[in-house]
């Protein structure tokens, strides 16, 4: 055989291998589905209550992760939305937190502390309405 000859089989062989290869790790996908990935979500509280009363909650797909040693796991789609929320045994008690895009790790933040300004329009308000 002729060397140009040999040197394109070659070549065509490391082609199809890398194409196999790239198809097999999924570079190429373009379903448009989205994937489920294991999702890490740690707390950080400053509330004077434990952690294990806040649950990870994803709306999107109503799943709910409660949280152990600071840590809760779950399994969502990429860029699903998940926010901190307390038990639903507690529904008297309201939460408000904002929501954080599911990625492989994931920081939601539980914050109880109040700033003077925030106790000072309360304050305003409690004399306006008499409460």
């Amino acid at each position: 055989m002729k060397p140009n000859v040999i040197g394109a089989i070659i070549l065509v062989m490391i082609l199809a291998a890398a194409g196999g290869i790239t198809t097999w790790m999924g570079l190429f996908d373009r379903s448009g589905e989205a994937r489920l990935i294991d999702v890490t979500i740690t707390i950080s509280n400053s509330c004077p209550v434990d952690d294990v009363y806040f649950v990870a909650y994803a709306p999107e797909s109503a799943r709910t992760a409660r949280f152990s040693n600071g840590v809760a796991k779950m399994r969502l789609k990429r860029g699903e939305a998940i926010r901190l929320a307390l038990d639903p045994a507690y529904s008297a008690v309201r939460f408000v937190a904002y929501d954080e895009k599911a990625a492989r790790e994931v920081s939601l933040f539980a914050d109880c502390t109040s700033s003077d300004r925030q106790n000072m329009i309360t304050r305003t308000l409690r004399q306006q309405f008499g409460n």
